[in-house]
């Protein structure tokens, strides 16, 4: 089984890649490409919706095939709608590509995985190596999500 886990956030895309099982897997980019940063110069909604999109199927081509699609949601208050407004957009878009691509897909939350958000690197760094680079929350919420999915 081939898991695409991510986690979007306003400026960046984070993602793994497992293959295996869930008893018996392998984080495949764990020293790779794991972190996408939105480029400072698109400013038009539009665009940056645009650029999103080929982010996606760009790593659906390079990565792929996938047996799952795995999106760690942001569980933002509702207040900062603004913020969560454009999170929900990058899932959607995601969720969109693997649609096209007849990718089963799913959508996680912390209650789900079983971690809160203060414990989620803790919580995956008994069960993954670390990236190399760029190990944050959002990267281990990303791999959460896959692990989730494995079977």
């Amino acid at each position: 089984m081939k898991i695409l886990g991510v986690r979007n956030s306003t400026k960046t895309i984070r993602f793994c890649v497992l293959e295996g099982e869930r008893s018996n897997y392998q984080f495949t980019n764990c020293n790779d490409e794991n972190k996408i940063d939105l480029p400072k110069s698109l400013k038009e909604e539009a665009d940056i919706l645009k650029w999103v999109e080929d982010e996606f199927k760009r790593l659906f081509d390079k990565y792929g095939p996938f047996d799952h699609l795995a999106i760690k949601q942001n569980e933002n208050v509702a207040t900062r709608y603004s913020t969560l407004r454009k999170v929900m957009f990058f899932d959607c878009i995601a969720t969109m590509v693997a649609v096209r691509l007849h990718v089963p897909y799913s959508s996680q939350v912390y209650a789900n995985l079983g971690t809160k958000s203060k414990e989620v690197c803790a919580f995956i760094e008994v069960r993954t190596p670390k990236t190399s680079t760029y190990w944050d929350s959002q990267m281990a919420d990303a791999v959460a999500a896959a692990i989730k999915n494995l079977t």
